[in-house]
């Protein structure tokens, strides 16, 4: 596992030195219009439904909607209707996927629906936090933000039915107006995000509330070639605090061949501290968890709980993202705290549209708990992944099978419990 944390690392180290502009601007494709449909089977954790989606998503300039209408009958109960995620969570508003206006980094972003990379400022207290965890109970979230030039702001909600997560950053360029090359676009911000009831229980006081500041400085700014230095400091309220330093860059595009993002980030946490701690899988970690989960001794912990025995540690966090030919894109990212027993955290995606030909691919992954690379191939109480693969077999019509280990709630229990799909299907994409 050493070798290959540092290997990327060092990976990250090279590709640093010839920097960019932010990943969103080389990974993000939100501009598409295509229409995806089918009819196939879903088998979850062995039982079997016919299953029946249309997934179309429209862009009409910055606007853009994507749906999911998918419907599931029970083959083993007479084709009875599984009304598991219908009835609950967000009902039958779970069929908008999103709505949006513009991309994230434009001057205005608004997106209510899922959140897949809810991402604060650099992401040391909120990165690529995710309200999907759970496929069955989406929740409908927003994030909302606008940049006026001279300052601007970010904000966040996991659930607009309950104001669950909620989290926002303000951030100003003081010296913007001064004109002065290199450090006009100095910029200042300050994050406040917070988890109001992680238990969902009135009757408890066990809100999370965490606050930072942060400095920015682009120190190179070109449509080829932008790069930028940044430092972060964070609080958690009741607890320890943090800081980061790290420097990010990127190539949005070379002569339309490939686009690269880099970002290398050296931490130093204290007692009773943990980076990011709004992260991909916090909708599961909300809740109480298996000590295992987080590769201690004991029966169930919460976060919090883990939080409390957390010792002053220095972690790194490195991230690697690109684009091929517009046909394949990659992003990468992996964090862990020197010294500390199952401490890695790992984010995977790759995307692939006919760079074989005829065939897309859709990989996304997510593992905390890591300290093997045993521990980055197995799925388990720590991951969360979809695989997908199409192969066109007519002009629109393609053979898919998708592949999905994710969560379900157990109210019983109040806890959270594996799942996994398995859907082959029969299907319509056409992009126009």
């Amino acid at each position: 596992m050493r070798f290959f944390i540092k290997s990327f690392l060092i990976l990250l180290l090279v590709v640093s030195v010839s920097k960019t502009q932010e990943m969103s601007d080389i990974i993000m494709d939100d501009n598409q219009n295509n229409f995806n449909g089918g009819l196939g089977m879903t088998w979850i954790d062995g039982t079997s439904y016919t299953t029946f989606n249309v997934a179309p998503e429209f862009a009409l300039g910055k606007f853009g909607v994507g749906l999911n209408i998918e419907l599931l009958f029970n083959n083993s109960e007479g084709f009875k209707f599984r009304k598991e995620g219908w009835d609950k969570g967000a009902g039958a508003l779970r069929m908008i996927r999103y709505l949006r206006w513009g991309v994230k980094n434009d001057p205005l972003y608004v997106r209510v629906g899922s959140l897949q990379s809810a991402t604060l400022g650099n992401g040391f207290i909120m990165g690529y936090y995710s309200n999907e965890a759970d496929y069955d109970r989406r929740k409908i979230g927003l994030v909302f933000d606008a940049d006026f030039d001279a300052f601007g702001f970010e904000s966040m909600t996991s659930n607009l039915g309950d104001m669950e997560i909620v989290g926002g950053r303000a951030y100003v360029r003081p010296l913007l107006a001064t004109g002065i090359p290199f450090i006009k676009n100095l910029e200042f911000g300050a994050t406040y995000a917070t988890d109001l009831d992680p238990d969902n229980r009135n009757d408890t006081n066990d809100g999370i509330y965490e606050w930072g500041a942060d400095i920015g400085l682009p120190i190179i700014q070109t449509k080829v070639f932008n790069s930028s230095i940044y430092g972060d400091y964070a609080k958690i309220n009741h607890y320890g605090e943090g800081k980061a330093f790290g420097i990010k860059a990127g190539i949005p595009n070379f002569i339309g061949v490939f686009g690269l993002y880099a970002k290398l980030e050296k931490r130093f946490l204290g007692d009773q501290f943990l980076p990011n701690y709004f992260n991909t899988l916090y909708e599961l970690e909300r809740k109480e968890l298996a000590a295992e989960y987080y590769g201690v001794q004991g029966l169930s912990l919460t976060k919090e709980d883990f939080l409390a025995m957390a010792e002053a540690k220095e972690g790194i966090f490195g991230e690697l993202a690109g684009q091929i030919l517009g046909k394949i894109t990659l992003l990468g990212n992996y964090q862990s705290i020197n010294n500390t027993k199952n401490s890695g955290i790992l984010h995977l995606e790759a995307r692939s549209k006919d760079l074989i030909p005829n065939v897309r691919l859709l990989y996304t992954y997510d593992k905390v708990g890591i300290e093997t690379f045993e521990d980055v191939r197995t799925l388990d109480n720590r991951s969360v992944a979809i695989a997908e693969i199409g192969y066109r077999t007519y002009q629109y019509i393609y053979v898919t099978l998708q592949y999905r280990w994710n969560f379900r709630y157990n109210p019983e229990t109040d806890s959270y419990e594996p799942q996994e799909r398995f859907q082959p299907q029969v299907s319509f994409a056409m992009e126009f």
